[in-house]
């Protein structure tokens, strides 16, 4: 948190350059003499002493920066905002209230009032629901189209002029990987702006911006936080555009809290843990289910059977997060009967806590679209999306064989 000009002096709670694993431990927050925590601390200050380089702030359209209310700015946030640009090698973070806010915010950012966006058919149902049902009668045209087809792609976007490409480096819940770098190309060529849901890979799996995207957001709620304790949204990037986010942040309301932020923080210390540990049991689980004889398929970007196996190896080199999905044989009413039988896993809706999470697409994130339009976005009747925790292996396999066996 470096001081601005005509602001205040305040102690350098810069951090050196250092890995992403030390920068989820050190960056944003470093003690110092004149403030000695070794932990962030919590501010829940609302307001703070006027001065006349708040004032100056304010007028020079600088809200940003200006110590006035904590709508505006928090140190806490500040710092965790910090350390979050540093982790996806942004110029700026801002963190938001919930990942819809944060999704919210991006969208706006880059869409005015009769723009189009493009968005892949296999989409994050609240998502898919924000651009249908809010943005469309407002005026804002939506196309979706398969990302899987090259070819189909390049004719929706030549269908007219298009302001936003909007992707998801892992779909969900169908586990699709995204071609980030061929994505940025074909929109940057059209004039688009390209906007990348990370939330399935985290900062540590995937930097989108560093791949052509201009903005990537996050629900920090999933694996940046990690304990399914805390709601929170995060967009990064750079320039005009993380300007125009602030103002949907200034103006919509939709802040983080400051405890929330302090929570977001003390989770983030462990995301590089917590992933490898996730990742490996995921991984595990879903070698084993692909061999049971009562799964149709299993969705997993590292298995050999992925359509994408070799696409996920290059955009999501160094792993791809504790997600994937298996397909029950019976359809959603076995699926359904498996899941209430479960004694470790939870049947709850969110991802990425230590815990592991279960859940159907028909009756959560995409119960809001028909049979037929699942069937479009890929999801199969009897679809289990697994957020992978970090319980033992064994354990998480016995419950699930045996649910699998008792809901026959």
């Amino acid at each position: 948190m470096k001081a601005k000009e005509n602001e205040p002096t305040q102690p350098d709670h810069s951090t050196p350059a250092l890995q992403p694993e030390s920068l989820c431990v050190h960056g944003g927050w470093r003690p110092n003499e004149v403030e000695r925590a070794a932990v962030l601390p919590l501010v829940r200050s609302s307001t703070y002493l006027l001065r006349d380089d708040a004032y100056a702030a304010m007028l020079e359209g600088r809200a940003e920066e200006a110590w006035i209310y904590s709508r505006l700015r928090n140190p806490t946030l500040d710092a965790v905002q910090e350390k979050l640009a540093a982790l996806e090698g942004a110029e700026r973070a801002l963190l938001y209230a919930s990942g819809m806010a944060a999704i919210h915010a991006a969208t706006l950012a880059c869409v005015k009032q009769g723009g189009r966006i493009v968005a892949p058919r296999r989409l994050y149902g609240s998502t898919w629901d924000l651009f249908v049902n809010l943005l469309g009668p407002l005026g804002i045209r939506t196309d979706f189209v398969d990302y899987n087809a090259a070819s189909a792609v390049e004719r929706v976007l030549d269908a007219g002029p298009v302001d936003l490409v909007w992707a998801e480096s892992l779909s969900n819940p169908t586990m699709d990987v995204t071609d980030v770098e061929q994505l940025a190309r074909a929109a940057h060529a059209r004039g688009a702006k390209l906007v990348v849901d990370a939330t399935f890979v985290s900062p540590l799996r995937q930097r989108p911006l560093a791949m052509g995207a201009d903005l990537v957001v996050h629900s920090a709620t999933k694996y940046l936080a990690g304990h399914s304790d805390l709601l929170g949204g995060v967009v990064c990037g750079a320039g005009p555009l993380m300007k125009e986010c602030f103002r949907k942040l200034q103006l919509a309301g939709g802040c983080m809290d400051p405890q929330g932020a302090w929570l977001l923080d003390r989770g983030i210390k462990t995301l590089s843990v917590r992933m490898e540990r996730q990742e490996a049991v995921a991984l595990e689980l879903a070698t084993r289910m692909e061999r049971h004889p009562e799964i149709e398929r299993v969705l997993h970007p590292r298995l050999s059977s992925h359509p994408q196996y070799a696409l996920a190896a290059r955009m999501l080199p160094h792993g791809s997060g504790g997600m994937w999905s298996f397909v029950v044989r019976g359809g959603d009413a076995r699926a359904l009967r498996m899941v209430r039988r479960l004694r470790v896993a939870l049947e709850a809706s969110s991802l990425g806590g230590v815990e592991t999470l279960v859940s159907l697409p028909f009756n959560t994130s995409h119960a809001r679209l028909t049979e037929s339009q699942r069937a479009e976005a890929g999801i199969a009747p009897g679809m289990v999306r697994m957020s992978t925790g970090i319980e033992a292996v064994d354990d998480l396999w016995h419950d699930l064989s045996t649910a699998l066996r008792d809901s026959a």
